[in-house]
């Protein structure tokens, strides 16, 4: 019997909203770059990627993929659930094209991944934690909406794990009116 060649797209797709989610645990051994390269792991580093309409262009010293996730370590922290995804494997190219539809929510504190403030004045004990209160939860906004599309290699389905993503279009098509993050 053929099997369909969308059937574990549902769970990459998890995985990688979910390496865009993942949380930054500051220990002695930790690492920062290497908690960097966790987020948005599947894209490829000449991945063409356009965030709210705006393409990160790659430069000399730096990938697409680079910047970006330079740019979504800034970020607070958030959490994403696929709510929809529509995918077409284009015969003879060995892409899918995969579109499909999220909501995110974000962490309300006005920190980053890395639980850097623009406050000036930083308490003693948030400068020892590396900026992380270790008692100190998230506070979750309402929900966004979001839009993606991706082109994604055929060839995920044969192991999950490396760079599959081709193109990646990541729209806001909601923002909640009582969240103080802007985007």
């Amino acid at each position: 019997m053929n099997q369909d060649p969308t059937q574990k797209i549902e769970l990459f797709l998890k995985n990688f909203l979910a390496s865009l989610d993942t949380q930054y645990t500051p220990t002695p051994a930790s690492n920062i770059e290497q908690y960097a390269l966790q987020l948005g792991s599947p894209l490829k580093r000449t991945s063409s990627i356009i965030v709210n309409g705006n393409p990160i262009i790659p430069s000399l010293q730096e990938d697409s993929k680079l910047q970006f996730q330079k740019k979504w370590l800034l970020t607070p922290l958030s959490f994403h659930q696929l709510t929809s995804f529509d995918a077409h494997l284009i015969p003879g190219t060995g892409l899918f094209v995969v579109h499909f539809a999220a909501k995110v929510k974000f962490d309300q504190l006005g920190k980053n991944r890395l639980g850097e403030s623009a406050d000036l004045v930083h308490a003693q004990e948030s400068i020892v934690n590396n900026g992380l209160n270790k008692g100190q939860r998230s506070v979750w906004g309402s929900w966004f909406g979001v839009d993606c599309n991706l082109i994604i290699d055929e060839n995920f389905n044969e192991s999950g794990l490396g760079e599959f993503i081709n193109s990646l279009d990541y729209r806001f098509t909601y923002i909640p009116q009582d969240s103080i993050i802007k985007v």
